[in-house]
């Protein structure tokens, strides 16, 4: 009976340190371009329309330059089997090809709009290349589409704490947000 207790006790501490680090992440700008910046923010995009996401662009496709945005070594799962596009497809309900990091508590964060390529797949790293910039789905343009998520329901303001708003930087190395996982 002890060592059930105790067993018990260490998959409980192993269980809060890791949801106090997947709490603590902090996302970085996913474009590796000093010309990278933010076209869209929490509930309208820099044109005036509703808009519940942070999407980012340089007005690039096709390269590689769509980053992890998580600092910290997280789980990337990768949805695709839509075909390559910059200018959007009717593919996977709008989102196109597209990451998910899952965390606890029905918190997700997403990545949308990746450019088909071969190197794509779930991978677990910490700001790795995740695939090329890309526009399939739902997108009028090439750019990164992120979003945070409860339990399917947009959770949008997770970036605001960082000052992050339409014409901002988006350079990888600067720190946009801080998503609820």
């Amino acid at each position: 009976m002890k060592m059930k207790s105790v067993l018990f006790a260490v998959v409980a501490m192993a269980a809060v340190g890791w949801a106090g680090s997947v709490a603590a992440a902090t996302a970085k700008g996913p474009i590796c371009e000093a010309s990278a910046n933010v076209n869209s923010t929490t509930y309208y995009n820099c044109s005036g329309s509703s808009h519940t996401a942070l999407d980012m662009g340089n007005a690039s496709c096709g390269e590689w330059n769509h980053r992890a945005m998580l600092s910290g070594s997280f789980y990337y799962k990768y949805y695709g089997g839509c075909a390559a596009a910059c200018y959007g497809s009717d593919c996977n309900g709008g989102a196109g090809n597209y990451y998910v990091v899952t965390g606890a508590n029905g918190w997700d964060f997403r990545q949308l709009h990746i450019y088909a390529n071969v190197s794509s797949g779930s991978k677990t790293c910490d700001g790795c290349a995740l695939g090329l910039v890309g526009g399939t789905g739902s997108a009028t343009g090439p750019h990164v589409h992120a979003d945070n998520r409860q339990y399917g329901t947009r959770k949008s303001a997770w970036y605001t704490s960082k000052g992050t708003t339409c014409g901002s930087s988006a350079y990888c190395g600067k720190i946009v947000g801080a998503p609820t996982l």
